[in-house]
């Protein structure tokens, strides 16, 4: 499958709320994920948990520009009752790599998909991913623009990267801050526990 993605640094959502409903898109689900990355040569590959109740196995490729970019990826749905174990198959072939934690609120305008995510140790961030899936590449791309415009993201800082290189780069420059900073994090006790657990495995 393909997308068509962008990623912007926000300071906050108001105002792309406010254009997004202007355009008439509407609000989907807010989706608490949990994504592992593992040591992957050809591309990317993260076992993501939702909201502790849907999991996923994801491969991707995409280039780093900070340009629209077109990714190529497969998704594999997991059983809840598979997702440890293929967890610990991961771990010991491949290595983890790094966890992103974040809250996505989904939004949908046609075949598009705006992600407005609060992400742990990074910030806001707005994610387009318009899918090139019931059109073209070339009808995706002509969808893509008419968001980008509508939503008056041109004047936002591109970023190339993804949360995970992002977030690797910063632990790298601030190793002690993280910890302390996951201890004064309000989130649900159950979502706590499970990311405190994860984080004692790396």
């Amino acid at each position: 499958m393909q997308n068509i993605e962008l990623k912007i640094s926000i300071n906050n959502f108001k105002d792309i709320i406010n254009a997004l409903r202007n355009i008439g898109s509407h609000y989907d689900d807010t989706l608490h994920q949990i994504d592992i990355y593992y040591f992957c040569k050809n591309g990317r590959l993260k076992l993501r948990n939702i909201n502790n109740k849907n999991f996923e196995l994801i491969f991707y490729q995409r280039p780093d520009k900070k340009i629209k970019k077109i990714s190529n990826y497969r998704i594999l749905q997991i059983k809840p009752n598979k997702f440890n174990s293929i967890e610990l198959i991961l771990d010991n072939a491949l290595g983890k790599r790094i966890i992103v934690r974040k809250e996505r609120k989904v939004w949908i305008y046609k075949n598009t998909r705006i992600h407005l995510d609060s992400v742990y140790g990074l910030g806001k961030f707005l994610e387009l991913e318009t899918v090139v899936k019931k059109i073209n590449l070339k009808e995706a791309k002509r969808e893509y623009n008419k968001v980008l415009k509508l939503l008056g993201l041109l004047k936002y800082e591109k970023c190339k990267e993804s949360y995970s290189d992002l977030l690797e780069n910063t632990e790298k420059r601030h190793p002690a801050s993280f910890q302390m900073r996951l201890e004064n994090l309000r989130l649900p006790d159950e979502l706590f526990s499970s990311i405190r657990s994860r984080l004692s495995k790396l």
